[in-house]
């Protein structure tokens, strides 16, 4: 089944289900895979995604359990997107390295891709699609916008990072949901949570009440992290680092201070559980 986007001739997309099961799809697909995440991610300081060491003998693994590729097509007939799926024997199929290539971003092939996997699934008798999303690479506000909802947050198992488990029931209408905790519980945690805020004059991190409605108390702390962040004289001391009141602050960008970047490498107990930019 092949998609087309409607972006016009000048940026027009189609999508296509590979045919075949051999090592020569099993390289196009890895090198293709190779380009999307080698490039420089939106959020720096953070380990490389895994696609970026794909082989051919991963993606012939994967086809080798029964996997379908995807792959996305510009109007000049070069690739520049790819995902695969894995069916699985209880109507769930899981999704398994959407990429797309830097210079093919912003024009819909990751959404045109999704739709294309979801329509395969639909074909193939499945009743929902799951994937594992990285939190710190702010990877699943893309997937909310497709319909995705959040079921479980987790520990990486391999890296000092956050993920969460998402998944679309297939029959339901495509809409896209708020982001954070767009239809999920609000939130899946039961300990403390910390939201961060940057301002012109550097970073702090604002504790959420306990038991009180997340979506209203950050925008509570939003007012007063504006305050905040915007006061030079916050952030002094020896060590650059200043705890006016109790609250963590840091003269540097967020992306730079590494409870907000990567705060499992900091206190391995601690989730990031959403981050809405990168």
């Amino acid at each position: 089944m092949e998609h087309r986007n409607l972006l016009g001739t000048r940026d027009a997309i189609r999508t296509v289900e590979a045919r075949g099961r051999g090592p020569a799809l099993a390289e196009r697909t890895a090198a293709l895979t190779r380009a999307a995440f080698s490039a420089s991610g939106r959020c720096p300081g953070l380990p490389r995604a895994d696609g970026w060491a794909e082989t051919g003998g991963d993606v012939l693994a994967d086809l080798e359990r029964g996997a379908r590729i995807w792959t996305g097509f510009d109007r000049h007939g070069e690739a520049v997107g790819c995902v695969r799926a894995l069916p699985g024997t209880d109507g769930t199929w899981a999704v398994r390295r959407l990429a797309v290539v830097p210079r093919a971003r912003g024009r819909s092939v990751g959404g045109l891709l999704m739709r294309a996997l979801e329509d395969g699934a639909r074909a193939g008798g499945a009743a929902r699609v799951v994937l594992d999303a990285v939190v710190e690479r702010g990877n699943p506000v893309f997937y909310c916008r497709l319909g995705y909802r959040t079921t479980a947050h987790f520990p990486g198992p391999d890296k000092p990072l956050s993920e969460v488990r998402m998944e679309r029931d297939l029959a339901a209408p495509d809409r896209a949901l708020p982001y954070p905790w767009g239809g999920e519980p609000v939130p899946l945690w039961d300990g403390p949570l910390r939201v961060w805020f940057c301002g012109p004059h550097g970073t702090v991190a604002l504790p959420c009440v306990a038991g009180a409605d997340p979506r209203a108390a950050v925008a509570a702390l939003a007012v007063r992290a504006a305050r905040l962040v915007g006061a030079p004289a916050l952030f002094r001391g020896a060590d650059g680092l200043a705890r006016p009141g109790g609250v963590p602050a840091d003269p540097r960008p967020c992306e730079a201070v590494p409870a907000f970047a990567m705060p499992r490498s900091v206190d391995a107990g601690v989730l990031a559980l959403w981050r809405t930019g990168g």
